[in-house]
């Protein structure tokens, strides 16, 4: 099942990083010295390879070829197309091997980085990651078409071509045995959404840097120790203690104006919902929570609500879904 990211924006409460099971997921790690606009090989940082024919680049920031970027960290970045209206079904994939196979059931927090070229003539929100047992490798320049685990949200293409970063989180729980990542575009070119860039006349591809590729345990931080880089939420917002709240455990979605949708009283502005089946499989996710799930889509049954707030206090606890028809 595709998860997909509700916001291209970082969150008010961010993880603490575990041990990053991506190595050299900052590409810091390069053979030899990099120089962008010759070297054009991923598999200088090693032990990222590329997946198929297509050579995604290892770039040096002062020596970037789609325009001007700054590492996130560091001095090195990579970068891939995404998409190529002039060579049909074209794709650049990064692969890397991670550091031990995913249990089963473990919950993994997967992120990202990732900035549109200046010069990208298109924009797109086909931005797959792969997790799979096997190395997705094959000896073709053309779509690896599959179902990725984790993707970009539909019709939020990556399209800042600032200087700055947005990170990609997601929340994975392994089947058991995930032991290669590969990232790139998994549709065809049917399929792939495509955004023009109206400032560029340069190469028509869709094409994205990325840095700091993480995977592993992640755990909301305490308060005071959110990450200035990214997108606080605006000063005015309202920030209760958890003790001022009140969390329901019984959602009765049948239009009779009680307990209609999961409503939490006193919940503060950018609050991340996240709700599970009875399989722990993911079935709502949200970084701004608006009191507005009705369970739609899902049977009935008892579901898991995990709430953080934006003060780093994580709430959980079961949640019934009861659909009664009204009498």
């Amino acid at each position: 099942m595709i998860r997909y990211l509700t916001s291209i924006l970082l969150l008010a409460v961010l993880p603490v990083c575990g041990q990053n099971l991506v190595p050299n997921g900052s590409f810091e790690r390069s053979m030899k010295p990099v120089k962008s606009r010759y070297a054009g090989s991923i598999e200088q940082a090693s032990p990222w390879f590329t997946a198929g024919l297509g050579s995604p680049d290892l770039i040096v920031q002062d020596d970037v070829p789609y325009g001007k970027q700054q590492a996130f960290e560091g001095q090195q970045f990579a970068g891939i197309v995404l998409y190529d209206a002039e060579n049909p079904q074209f794709r650049e994939y990064l692969e890397v091997r991670l550091t031990r196979a995913l249990q089963p059931s473990e919950e993994v927090c997967v992120r990202l980085s990732v900035s549109a070229a200046d010069r990208s003539y298109f924009f797109t929100d086909e931005l797959g990651i792969a997790l799979s047992d096997d190395s997705l490798r094959v000896k073709d320049w053309n779509s690896i078409i599959r179902t990725p685990e984790l993707k970009t949200a539909k019709y939020s293409p990556i399209a800042d071509t600032s200087s700055t970063w947005k990170e990609l989180s997601f929340t994975y729980i392994a089947r058991g045995g995930e032991q290669f990542l590969t990232m790139g575009n998994f549709r065809s070119d049917a399929s792939t959404l495509i955004q023009p860039n109206d400032q560029t006349q340069y190469m028509r591809i869709a094409y994205v840097y990325i840095d700091q590729v993480f995977v592993g345990s992640c755990k909301p931080e305490t308060a005071g120790e959110i990450n200035p880089e990214f997108n606080a939420p605006p000063s005015n917002s309202e920030v209760l203690p958890a003790g001022r709240m009140h969390v329901p455990t019984l959602v009765t979605p049948n239009g009779d104006g009680f307990n209609d949708v999961f409503y939490i009283e006193g919940l503060p502005r950018y609050s991340r919902l996240i709700i599970r089946n009875k399989k722990g499989e993911e079935v709502y996710r949200t970084d701004n929570y608006r009191n507005d799930w009705d369970g739609t889509g899902n049977p009935q049954g008892t579901y898991q609500y995990e709430l953080v707030l934006p003060d780093g206090n994580r709430i959980d606890g079961p949640l019934d879904v009861v659909r009664r028809k009204n009498k």
